[in-house]
């Protein structure tokens, strides 16, 4: 009996940690997240609330573009502040499913009209409180999938991940005797 409850145990660790690395791939994961950002934003504009946008600045567009000096100031993740004028010509474009607003950039204040896509977006900033986190936005962890395996017989893939866990002896600890 002992036993058995342990073997659970590390099933869920191990379900748990991979999970997490899964669901970050998952296009039904990263759609709803996506469409939680875009209601998160239409909330804000609605209430003509200033808010912040953290993003992927390789996903960001600009028009007319930005000099190359001027972008090279930006961080690869960058931070967009809507308030005033920007907060007002702020929307979201529903056929790309885009941020887009009008910013001034650099001391001389060019002006800009920026389209972001929402996938793109990694937090919402509210005065200095995160209110929306978008995981799969992150280049890093967005990575491309890679085609299932079939299966190949012998063992299955949960005692195989049972068997390698139990092979390393800090993990000993878990079964009962």
């Amino acid at each position: 009996m002992g036993l058995r409850l342990e073997w659970r145990y590390l099933v869920n660790l191990y379900w748990a940690k991979t999970m997490n690395k899964t669901l970050l791939k998952d296009d039904e994961f990263a759609e709803m997240l996506c469409d939680h950002a875009a209601d998160t934003i239409d909330f804000l504009l609605e209430k003509e609330q200033p808010f912040g946008i953290l993003c992927d600045l390789n996903a960001v567009e600009f028009d007319p573009p930005l000099s190359n000096e001027l972008v090279a100031t930006f961080k690869p993740l960058t931070l967009f502040l809507l308030s005033g004028y920007t907060l007002e010509s702020a929307d979201i474009e529903e056929e790309d499913l885009s941020l887009v607003f009008e910013a001034g950039f650099g001391t001389e204040n060019i002006a800009s009209v920026v389209s972001v896509p929402i996938d793109a977006i990694v937090q919402i900033v509210l005065d200095e409180s995160v209110i929306f986190v978008n995981l799969c936005a992150v280049p890093q962890l967005r990575k491309p999938r890679m085609p299932a395996r079939m299966p190949t017989g012998g063992a299955s893939s949960v005692e195989k991940s049972m068997q390698s866990l139990l092979n390393n002896p800090e993990n000993r600890h878990f079964v009962k005797k």
